[in-house]
């Protein structure tokens, strides 16, 4: 682009968007206080909003008549002054107007739905972010530079200014989970009003469609934003026009912003213009009726008088777009948006679980009939299947968005050593084995497996978008943060996927399902695995490949985002702790039954289980972090090359514990799953200390054996949660949480035991304590096959062979 043509495109494009905002906002003011005349907070936020998003628009038309948008070579010395202050004034109006635009959407969500409280506390907590956050980062950007004189008066030579670019970068996740909260918020609201479909989803779209512009504006504007900081190479303490070619590159940054925030007063206007359409266009229909599920169309509720007020309220009606009657149309020009007291109190709602929170309603949306669930714990043929299967999806983001954490963590360019390559992801491990069974618990039991996906996926979603500033900021503590929440999610998410597969059909193949499960997962992480070497390509001597992990990750927030609206709609069967206590009889283990006359059996394989599984991902977990390092030393000393690369031979390690994972769940069709359990610890033990005893010639040979071992290690941890499951009633839960939690420990602790082993002696000799952590765990199938109150279990080819006769 010649020069000069940036400038006029961006002083062209920031005007047009101004004007398409304000005629937007003329439209909701005439709406709000000509036609209804009801107005409160939401419309003075909006006008103070649209006050200086005025003030943004002309300091960036300003800055294109002083040289923003053109080359350091093309700007007159006359014109640096003013433009630092164009720059400084538009990047300090940015936020607060984006801000006070959020805050307007927000005042409206609270008054349209007084009644909902659950929707209210879910718009306060997300007007806490944007108020907390807005103003914080304002303050970062107002005052950057000590003195603050120096943001825009060249003439101060002493000063220190932090990154400008990095402070907006980091504060992108505010922007872009704020938006994406904003956006789901109301769906779930909406959908359940009595509307023919046509209404409805123009009903909807008339309140996310602003959201979703603003987000896609969001993301273009990071993305130039980020193209800026790579253009400039700046120091992080120079100022903004002072910096390399900075008004070329971050000219349509700022234009950006410009524009989103234009966008998003259009945005808050749209759900409101409905009475001033309806006075320029009038248009008759038949009003709607109340719905078969107790839900009543808008303009019923807008006569209901039980909801149309509140005791001291100024404005009764909100006004959105609607269409009632002529004659009513003096009484309600707007839409009353709440919903019956007797759909808030539950009263027409109907479970079959025992506990009414656990339950779904007969229709959520109007062309979604939704009949009322059972409990998992009767799932059986098809049903079975079919919920194990949905649920699955959970494990395949699992295994993706773990398995690109660590396919990363030691290629980003703050990770030094192997010391913080194995800190950081110690640190997920441990904090979700900490954290997780706690939050994991209380929310599956107090609420259900749904509730306990959507909490999950939603703290994930948050986890993902908190590596933008990680990323940004270049800060080891903000990576094992973000690594930590994100640990955290998934396990909670794996607790909840487990237990569920676990519990979902025939009790007698629930180490089928649950090693299925983990197959899934397993898959998820090598397509990322696939993706961030071939794909994403990181290197740490690259910015761009950083950035490109940045999106990788929104990306993965977005289908958390598009996953949990999924699972909001689609029923799940529940269970309650009274109602896997009444069907304890169905695990196949007698409760009854005494270990040692004192102990109940059921409790034995728990207690061992857990210790395996504490073992078992100890070993799992050390042997992919220092497998590379045996490889290079028995290389070294054999003078051989491997077959591939390690971070190839990673790869095909995932691969072959996705297939050994598949492999178990057929073998426990024929074989009971004590002897297979015994069988992968002892070809453990045995390949181990072949790994570490045998003098190789060849390092292609140690690669073999490594990846036979792999074979046998992975399902370990998954067996032994499904057997521990037994006989367990209401503790079933917390048992998948221990189980869980304990594994997670396991992973985060061993790993620097090998590291100190390691150190002292060698990597090699460190596979001692793989050996050690085998034998440690083989004491479940001993004691399992030893124990006969644990054998009353029905073998599972009985099924192939009725599978055949119905054939």
């Amino acid at each position: 682009m010649e020069s000069g043509e940036r400038s006029r495109a961006i002083f062209i494009a920031a005007t047009g968007s101004f004007v398409l905002a304000s005629i937007s906002a003329a439209g909701r003011v005439v709406s709000r206080f000509v036609v209804v005349k009801r107005h409160g907070w939401d419309d003075y936020t909006f006008i103070l909003a649209w006050i200086l998003a005025f003030g943004l628009t002309f300091a960036v038309n300003f800055g294109t008549y002083k040289g923003l948008g053109l080359h350091n070579d093309n700007i007159l010395p006359a014109w640096t002054a003013p433009l630092l202050a164009a720059e400084y004034v538009a990047i300090v109006l940015f936020t607060p107007a984006l801000v006070v635009t959020k805050i307007s959407i927000l005042l409206l969500y609270l008054d349209i739905a007084k009644h909902q409280t659950f929707f209210r506390i879910a718009t306060y907590a997300i007007l806490s972010v944007v108020v907390v956050g807005g103003v914080t980062i304002s303050f970062l950007t107002a005052f950057h530079c000590s003195p603050v004189q120096a943001a825009y008066n060249a003439d101060i030579k002493n000063f220190k200014c932090i990154s400008i670019q990095k402070t907006l970068l980091a504060s992108a996740p505010i922007n872009i989970g704020t938006d994406l909260a904003m956006l789901v918020l109301p769906i779930p609201l909406l959908t359940t009003l009595s509307l023919p479909l046509l209404r409805k989803t123009i009903l909807i779209l008339s309140f996310i469609s602003g959201v979703i512009f603003v987000a896609a504006v969001d993301v273009a504007r990071i993305y130039y934003l980020q193209l800026a900081t790579i253009g400039s190479n700046a120091p992080d303490r120079s100022r903004l026009s002072t910096s390399l070619d900075f008004p070329f590159n971050a000219g349509l940054a700022l234009l950006w912003s410009a524009i989103e925030v234009d966008v998003a007063i259009f945005g808050a206007s749209i759900p409101t213009l409905g009475p001033l359409l309806k006075r320029l266009i009038p248009m008759n229909g038949p009003e709607p009726q109340a719905g078969p599920n107790g839900s009543y169309s808008l303009g019923e509720l807008s006569r209901r008088p039980s909801l149309t007020t509140d005791s001291g309220s100024k404005r009764p009606f909100v006004s959105i777009s609607t269409s009632l009657p002529r004659e009513q149309e003096s009484q309600a020009n707007a839409i009353e948006f709440s919903v019956t007291q007797s759909t808030e109190t539950g009263t027409q709602k109907s479970w079959v679980c025992s506990n009414p929170r656990l339950g779904e309603p007969s229709s959520f949306f109007g062309f979604i009939n939704m009949h009322p669930t059972k409990c998992v714990a009767d799932m059986r043929g098809s049903e079975s299947v079919k919920y194990c299967a949905i649920i699955n999806t959970c494990m395949f983001l699992n295994g993706f968005t773990y398995t690109m954490l660590f396919s990363i963590n030691g290629n980003i360019p703050i990770i030094n050593n192997r010391t913080q390559a194995i800190g950081i992801s110690s640190a997920s491990y441990g904090g979700a084995g900490i954290f997780s069974p706690f939050l994991g618990y209380v929310i599956l039991h107090r609420f259900g497996f749904k509730t306990t996906i959507l909490t999950s996926l939603a703290i994930c979603c948050a986890g993902t978008l908190m590596f933008w500033p990680s990323g940004a900021l270049g800060s080891y503590p903000a990576f094992v943060i973000s690594n930590v929440v994100v640990g955290i999610s998934l396990t909670c998410l794996e607790i909840a996927a487990d237990t569920f597969n676990a519990l979902c059909g025939p009790p007698e193949y629930a180490e089928i399902r649950v090693l299925l499960g983990a197959g899934t997962e397993a898959i998820g992480g090598v397509l990322s695995m696939i993706l961030a070497k071939y794909a994403i390509s990181i290197n740490a001597d690259d910015t761009r490949s950083l950035i490109s992990l940045q999106w990788a990750f929104f990306a993965i927030a977005l289908f958390t985002v598009v996953l949990g609206l999924a699972f909001h709609y689609y029923p799940l069967p529940e269970a309650t702790s009274q109602d896997l206590q009444r069907r304890q009889d169905l695990l196949w283990t007698d409760p009854s039954k005494k270990y040692l006359r004192k102990f109940p059996v059921i409790f034995a394989p728990l207690a061992l289980a857990t210790m395996s599984s504490f073992f078992a991902a100890g070993a799992l977990t050390s042997l992919r972090s220092f497998i590379g390092s045996v490889l290079s030393s028995i290389s070294t000393s054999s003078k051989t090359a491997p077959m591939v690369t390690i971070s190839d031979f990673q790869l095909i390690l995932t691969v072959i514990y996705s297939v050994g994972t598949f492999f178990f769940a057929l073998l426990c069709f024929f074989i009971p799953p004590r002897y297979i359990l015994l069988w992968a610890h002892a070809c453990g033990i045995v390949f181990a200390v072949l790994i570490t005893r045998v003098q190789f010639s060849s390092v292609r040979s140690v690669q073999v054996l490594t990846l036979v071992l792999s074979i046998f290690q992975g399902p370990i941890p998954n067996l032994n949660f499904a057997i521990a499951f037994r006989g367990l009633g209401q503790w079933t839960k917390l048992a998948g949480c221990i189980l869980v939690g304990v594994t997670s420990l396991g992973a985060s602790v061993w790993p620097w035991v090998m590291l100190a082993v390691a150190n002292s002696h060698s990597a090699r000799y460190a596979f001692y304590i793989v050996t050690a952590l085998f034998g440690a765990g083989i004491s479940l199938p001993i004691y399992l096959i030893l124990e006969r109150a644990t054998h009353h279990r029905p073998p599972g080819w009985r099924a192939v062979v009725k599978l055949f006769q119905r054939l």
